[in-house]
């Protein structure tokens, strides 16, 4: 049986503070990683990950709102983004040649906006398959936006949006 660790020893896992957007809340948290990098954790096939020093604050009526709850195991397939508060340093396979580009994510309920980035040399027809290439893909200095829900707004660097809760996508 695997764990949702994925298997990995110990001494390759860390634990990283985050800020999640489901479609009902906004927590803040710590999430257990593999060698120190959000990327690889949450685009690894592992349905769950652990979090732990859960606090949430409610972005639809009725939600419920948490406080330093110990440790929960979450689905990924309901997590809409995720970043972490720190930034981490860029990943020692990242092209330095880059281009952004405007980009526009739309789930059910909340909408990114803010830029995505990928290799010049990479012709503009391809932008698209390369975002959904992996389950959750970065949108860097990004305004969320809850739907329907007046002042639910916030910006922040970075953001992992999740790829199977799109319902559009836009590229400018």
């Amino acid at each position: 049986m695997s764990s949702p660790s994925g298997g990995f020893s110990a001494a390759n896992l860390s634990w990283v503070k985050v800020d999640v957007l489901t479609a009902y809340q906004r927590m803040t948290a710590e999430i257990q990683v593999r060698g120190g990098r959000l990327r690889e954790t949450i685009n690894d096939p592992e349905p769950l990950f652990h979090l732990r020093n859960v606090s949430s604050e409610p972005v639809l009526p009725g939600a419920v709102p948490l406080s330093g709850v110990p440790e929960g195991l979450f689905n990924k397939n309901f997590i809409g983004g995720i970043r972490t508060i720190e930034p981490e340093p860029p990943p020692a396979d990242q092209i330095v040649d880059l281009m952004r580009r405007y980009v526009m994510f739309q789930a059910a309920n909340f909408m990114v906006t803010g830029a995505a980035e990928f290799p010049k040399a990479t012709e503009q027809a391809m932008h698209t398959e390369i975002l959904m290439k992996a389950r959750f893909f970065p949108i860097l200095d990004a305004t969320v936006t809850v739907i329907g829900v007046s002042g639910k707004s916030w910006t922040q660097p970075n953001i992992w949006v999740n790829r199977d809760l799109m319902l559009a996508v836009y590229l400018g």
